[in-house]
């Protein structure tokens, strides 16, 4: 595993989170199975001396584990019979106890772990919060999604199983140990110094052996996907020029030869899997033998039960199953690191914005909005705008256009500063917004997104996005102003309708409305409106236009326009181009006088349907 990982897993799941606070009831709880397992152990073993009478008493030279057996199938008073089934009881009822509070435990580790994942995914939001905004394509935003889910997911997970090795291996390898040296020591150390530890590298050895086997398998079944995929895309060439039976023999010789290669590989594995087999069988016989040994023929050393024996077998397999499964702590750690590294990628990086110390309240806008000398590059290197200048006079309606639909959308979030300039500066009346705090900026400037997103919630929360003053008298004001009032009134609740999870879902024209409704609410001086790239039902769009005139009255509004009549009703057209101003005027005037314009108008409203942007080069 490389350091990277370990110390990014480390550092999402830190030893403080496996071995103290919550963490520490899921220990406790492993420690009462571990203990329980091996009091069923003891109990089936004193069943064994019961059953089979091979204890013959314990005397002052027997083991400590010999005593406590004998101890416990002391019959007293009862029959033999009956405390055979007393001692089978009492085995199955620790055995169920053993495995409740196994069950217990894990679900101590899942709380552990769900409390480390709630924790990263709530640092996750709070830094998409700051970075989110500026998403200018998506790409944030889907890698933050991989990592809250998928990512989070694996973590959890690996988190889990690392506590479970921790604590409950590691308890009963310890308890598996003792047992044993408590029966017989040296007989435990002759075991485990060469018999059981080469078990245990075989074991090891084996697992690795199996994973390299899948990964060879997995990149000859890659090199066959990719000669077919050949195979099939040269068909057209084959038929065309008469070469079908050339083409098929190929085929043929290369599923073949890939079978060949696959049959290879399993042969290569099967003889080892085999020789690993049958040392490990070795490896075990030689453990039996030993044993084996001290039960059958004593003399002149001390003579072991079989009691004692099958504890102490019992106890070595068990060592070896939870060194075994603490073996495999490095390959959780390392996929596990992989994901902690993604996050903290993410989590480590410098959000595009951010409030300047001492930055001053921004009055609302009065006079104009200025773009000085501004440049913008998004995160694929490709300079978006650059030293673009524009004014923007308060109280018009701007259409805002470019062939680069990214563009157009860089210059209305740098109002917001949902995005800050690279170079240059954005001003509101002759000040800096960068020197502005940011929240007397975005309670003067607002936008309406074109998808029309909504919260879970009701209708009256979405509208006032959760603010109760001036609650539901606003929020109805507002969506009179835009023709929501109608169908909002139709929903089964009205305003406390619940939209989104366990709620109805409305059309796009619906949650445009809602959009421009909840912007309207707040009374902002600039509105950005992005209208939707979907098709708008016949009730929105006959209504967009005594909408627009109501929003519009009495304040700056900038449209990133999908409708062409929404950009012939503007007071004025800026078309960006290659990250300038290309063109600005209105409608009716670029069309005659520019060829740019009219190819922008061209490619988004001919008669078969705006074409993507890599046809327009």
């Amino acid at each position: 595993m490389s350091v990277r990982s370990q110390d990014a897993f480390q550092r999402a799941v830190s030893r403080r989170d496996l071995l103290r606070g919550p963490a520490l009831g899921c220990h406790l709880l492993w420690a009462a199975s571990v203990l329980l397992a091996a009091g069923t152990l003891l109990h089936i073993a004193a069943l064994l001396d019961v059953g089979f009478g091979t204890g013959g008493g314990a005397t002052a030279d027997s083991s400590p584990v010999r005593r406590l057996v004998e101890f416990l199938s002391d019959r007293g008073a009862y029959s033999r019979d009956l405390h055979s089934v007393l001692l089978l009881v009492s085995a199955t009822v620790l055995w169920i106890l053993h495995r409740f509070s196994g069950h217990l435990a894990e679900n101590s580790a899942h709380e552990v772990a769900r409390r480390i994942g709630d924790r990263v995914r709530r640092a996750l939001f709070r830094q998409h919060l700051r970075i989110g905004p500026g998403d200018i394509d998506g790409r944030a935003t889907a890698s933050v999604y991989q990592r809250t889910t998928s990512d989070i997911q694996t973590l959890s997970a690996a988190t889990v199983d690392t506590l479970s090795r921790i604590s409950r291996d590691t308890m009963m390898a310890i308890a598996c140990l003792a047992l044993a040296c408590l029966v017989d020591p040296l007989l435990t150390l002759q075991c485990l110094l060469l018999p059981a530890a080469v078990l245990a590298w075989l074991v090891v050895r084996d697992r690795a052996a199996r994973q390299r086997h899948l990964a060879a398998i997995h990149g000859d079944g890659e090199l066959t996907n990719l000669k077919i995929a050949e195979s099939l895309a040269n068909v057209q060439l084959a038929s065309g020029y008469g070469v079908e039976d050339l083409a098929r023999d190929r085929f043929d010789t290369d599923q073949v030869l890939s079978g060949q290669q696959a049959a290879r590989h399993d042969q290569r594995h099967a003889r080892g899997r085999a020789i690993r087999q049958g040392l490990t069988a070795i490896a075990a016989s030689v453990i039996l033998v030993l044993v084996g040994r001290r039960v059958l023929l004593a003399p002149p050393l001390v003579p072991l039960d079989l009691a004692s024996a099958f504890v102490l077998l019992t106890s070595i397999a068990g060592l070896l199953c939870a060194l075994d499964r603490r073996a495999q702590l490095t390959e959780i750690a390392e996929k596990a690191g992989h994901c902690a590294e993604r996050i903290h990628k993410y989590l480590d990086r410098v959000p595009p914005v951010s409030q300047a110390i001492g930055a001053r309240f921004l009055q609302p806008l009065a006079d104009e909005i200025c773009f000085d000398s501004v440049t913008w590059t998004p995160g694929d290197n490709v300079p978006a705008l650059r030293e673009l200048d524009l004014d923007i006079p308060a109280g018009e309606t701007t259409a805002l256009l470019s062939v680069d639909p990214r563009e157009a959308r860089a210059v209305a979030w740098l109002l917001t500063r949902f995005i800050d300039p690279h170079g240059g500066r954005v001003l509101i009346d002759g000040q800096d917004i960068a020197t502005g705090t940011i929240e007397s900026l975005r309670a003067e400037v607002l936008m309406v997104a074109g998808d029309g997103n909504c919260f879970s919630g009701s209708v009256l929360e979405n509208i006032c996005c959760g603010r109760s003053e001036g609650g539901l008298n606003r929020a109805t004001e507002a969506a009179k102003a835009v023709h929501a009032h109608h169908f909002i009134s139709k929903l089964p609740r009205g305003y406390e309708t619940q939209l989104g999870e366990n709620g109805i879902d409305l059309d796009a024209g619906q949650r445009y409305r809602i959009g421009l409704a909840r912007a309207l609410a707040r009374d902002p001086a600039l509105m950005i409106i992005e209208e939707p790239d979907t098709p708008l039902d016949s009730d929105t769009k006959s209504l967009l236009s005594d909408t627009y005139d109501r929003v519009s009255a009495g304040r700056t509004v900038v449209f990133l326009p999908t409708r062409l009549s929404t950009v012939r009703r503007a007071d004025r057209v800026v078309l960006v181009h290659d990250g300038r101003v290309a063109e600005t005027g209105r409608h009716e005037d670029l069309v005659r006088t520019s060829d740019l314009y009219r190819h922008w108008e061209y490619t988004r409203f001919n008669a078969f349907g705006p074409l993507p942007i890599a046809a327009e080069g």
